[in-house]
């Protein structure tokens, strides 16, 4: 059996890397909610869990940002989040949720737009002052804008 050189190894790694890549946006997670994923419970104003069948899916909301629940930066940021979270949650409940995807980010998670009735939810987190326009690159201090 012939063995594989270094250079051959990491090649092959390369390739198959790109090829996941590939695949992801090829074969995107469209309509995430007719292939049976539902809303099991909101971490916070821009992160969800979803049931996906049998496998629970953490989820990235995308186009916004809202404060950070889990290790808030100050005191401000933690009420900000509570306020984001307990929204989102009250959207969740006032309509028909449906999700839709097309890759994933560092962490694994799902990146989808969480819709109510068909409306994102994203822009009316922004509009009442809970989260701000993101689309990747450097987030905000969020301590810093609520001014603590």
């Amino acid at each position: 059996m012939r063995k594989l050189d270094p250079i051959s190894f990491v090649y092959a790694v390369l390739l198959l890397a790109a090829l996941v890549k590939i695949a992801d946006w090829v074969a995107p997670y469209e309509n995430l909610t007719v292939q049976g994923c539902r809303l099991n419970y909101v971490y916070d104003g821009d992160t969800v869990a979803l049931d996906c069948g049998a496998k629970r899916e953490t989820a990235r909301l995308v186009g916004f940002d809202a404060p950070e629940a889990k290790s808030p930066g100050c005191a401000a940021e933690k009420a900000h989040a509570a306020l984001a979270t307990e929204r989102l949650r009250a959207l969740s409940k006032a309509g028909e949720v449906t999700f839709s995807g097309h890759a994933r980010d560092k962490y694994r998670r799902l990146l989808v737009t969480m819709k109510v009735d068909g409306r994102d939810v994203g822009p009316t987190l922004i509009d009442e002052g809970l989260a701000v326009s993101y689309n990747a690159g450097k987030r905000i201090d969020w301590c810093a804008k609520l001014g603590t």
